[in-house]
């Protein structure tokens, strides 16, 4: 590895400098969420893939993502904490974790150096027809992708395999150097060498959380019910009141239900005006709406044309 690079990815920053001073991690350099969910415009800024030194002389406190993350120890220790789980990555090991993980870190020294990646969504949806036949790789990705998918992450022994340590080196320089023309390939390559060296899996883990449960019910009930759907009836069904669960989709998918709702009737309109000979105003009454001017103003929004007009363009 290029030494200079080195120097420059593990020299003190402004925050580990504050921290230093006395200050705590400030949440909101990474996150606009009261959960703490790392959010990737806050730090990709418009890029589809980056890296970040890890912040060390602190206990990184438990946070999640919306995108999938991968760390790389390329000196030192550092220990995740995932659920009752503690993970200690020595020099050269690799843990992924999906957007759906929550983990925090402890404290990591000045030759502690962890090197964080983050993947967009858009790239990832690049990447995975690459390795859809991968049998480590394939199920993690997807299940990231899924938006009631669960918690996972894969813990790779990789400090002695050389052939993925020097591709991991050719994956710094590339993206330090701004190489965006082969980020996808080497990506690619990564996830094919650990496929390849399978037996540095050490360690796998799906944990079924509460949160994921409520994901899967909340969405399988709009996408069954959307036409009549409402939060009070979803509510009774789960056992909540309509003012708890109404915070706590907000506070999972980052929309309302009634966004969620609206999205749902929307596509399936789309779809009925691709596929179907229904006229305007039955798909209209199909799909949940009574108030035809209020359906005809939210679809001219979303899709940029009237239903009319959107039927004749795509048929």
């Amino acid at each position: 590895m290029d030494a200079k690079i080195i120097e420059n990815l593990t020299k003190l920053t402004d925050e580990e400098r504050t921290i230093l001073r006395g200050q705590s991690v400030n949440r909101d350099d990474y996150s606009f969420s009261e959960r703490f969910i790392v959010n990737s415009v806050k730090l990709l800024e418009g890029r589809e893939l980056d890296l970040r030194l890890h912040t060390r002389f602190v206990d990184f406190p438990e946070h999640g993502h919306d995108y999938m993350e991968f760390m790389y120890v390329y000196a030192g220790k550092i220990s995740h904490v995932i659920g009752k789980e503690c993970i200690t990555l020595e020099r050269g090991d690799i843990i992924f974790l999906n957007r759906h993980a929550r983990h925090s870190i402890k404290r990591a020294g000045m030759e502690d150096i962890g090197i964080n990646f983050i993947l967009s969504t858009p790239f990832l949806q690049i990447i995975f027809p690459r390795v859809a036949n991968n049998p480590v790789m394939s199920g993690f990705i997807a299940n990231n992708f899924d938006d009631a998918g669960e918690a996972q992450y894969l813990f790779f022994r990789t400090k002695d395999n050389f052939p993925i340590r020097n591709l991991m080196d050719n994956l710094i320089y590339a993206i330090v150097n701004r190489t965006q023309d082969i980020y996808a390939g080497l990506v690619s390559l990564l996830f094919t060498y650990l496929a390849y060296y399978r037996d540095t899996l050490s360690d796998t883990l799906v944990v079924a959380s509460p949160e994921a449960r409520l994901k899967r019910a909340v969405l399988e009930y709009i996408q069954q019910r959307y036409p009549t759907a409402t939060l009070s009836e979803l509510a009774d069904k789960l056992g909540y009141t309509a003012a708890y669960l109404s915070r706590s989709i907000k506070g999972l998918f980052g929309k309302t239900f009634q966004t969620m709702l609206q999205e749902q009737r929307l596509a399936a309109a789309e779809e009925m005006l691709r596929t179907t000979a229904l006229g305007v105003e039955e798909i209209i009454r199909a799909v949940g709406y009574e108030n035809h001017s209020y359906f005809y103003r939210i679809f001219l929004r979303t899709y940029g044309c009237t239903p009319h007009k959107y039927r004749k363009n795509y048929t």
